[in-house]
């Protein structure tokens, strides 16, 4: 039985969008390196597909800032610049501050329940130093407020920002500690939200996340200068 055109339009898309998650992937996971030269026939082989989907998938992720075309066509892994990072930052305090305004109206009892337990949970991971797990409960916090926050179009363009912010990644897992502060910071945008303050909620927001780029970007440079 041959296949329909819409089936097989389907099919190509599937393939397409299969083949730009991969590519990404490997691009937040450090496989690449920061300015390495890629081509379409050697990710085609790489990742065992036509070049079709890689060319399709190059265009999305150059939308996306992760990789650059020099003027003859060449095709260049964007690098690592901490001042890009710190204007990601920006964009994501403002970002973020504005869905928790958005969620604090909306959030339910059992939303600010789980918060609270993810705290507790940060506080319990920070004790035993263990700054994987307190990353990983401070990642769920977040999470929540992003679910309930209402706006799709706000949560669409978190989402970009976090894949291209976890680009650093690499240099971010070799820290090994976790800023107690942190955990008092997601304490008062918690209180904010138990008190339905959504100004208040923004405002905290927006400080905790300014803060952590203050930090993340002095550590990232200390490496650099050490390494």
């Amino acid at each position: 039985m041959r296949a329909k055109p819409s089936d097989t339009a389907a099919s190509k898309q599937s393939i397409a969008d299969g083949t730009y998650a991969e590519i990404k992937r490997a691009l937040i996971q450090g496989e690449f390196e920061p300015g390495q030269r890629i081509s379409e026939p050697e990710l085609a082989l790489k990742f065992r597909t036509s070049r079709s989907p890689i060319r399709e998938a190059l265009v999305r992720l150059e939308h996306e800032g992760f990789i650059e075309r020099s003027s003859n066509g060449r095709i260049r892994v964007v690098a690592l610049d901490v001042e890009d990072l710190e204007q990601l930052y920006v964009l994501r305090a403002t970002i973020e501050g504005l869905m928790a305004s958005l969620a604090t109206p909306r959030l339910r009892t059992i939303d600010l329940e789980q918060m609270s337990e993810h705290v507790d949970e940060m506080e319990r991971c920070v004790k035993r130093r263990d700054a994987a797990g307190a990353i990983a409960s401070g990642q769920e916090f977040h999470d929540i407020i992003m679910r309930e926050c209402g706006n799709r179009p706000v949560v669409e363009v978190l989402e970009g920002l976090r894949a291209r912010i976890s680009r650093f990644r690499s240099v971010v897992a070799s820290f090994r500690d976790y800023d107690p502060d942190r955990v008092a910071e997601h304490r008062r945008i918690l209180k904010a939200m138990y008190q339905r303050k959504p100004e208040a909620a923004q405002a905290e927001m927006m400080k905790h996340v300014g803060r952590s780029a203050e930090v993340l970007v002095a550590r990232i440079r200390k490496k650099q200068q050490s390494s």
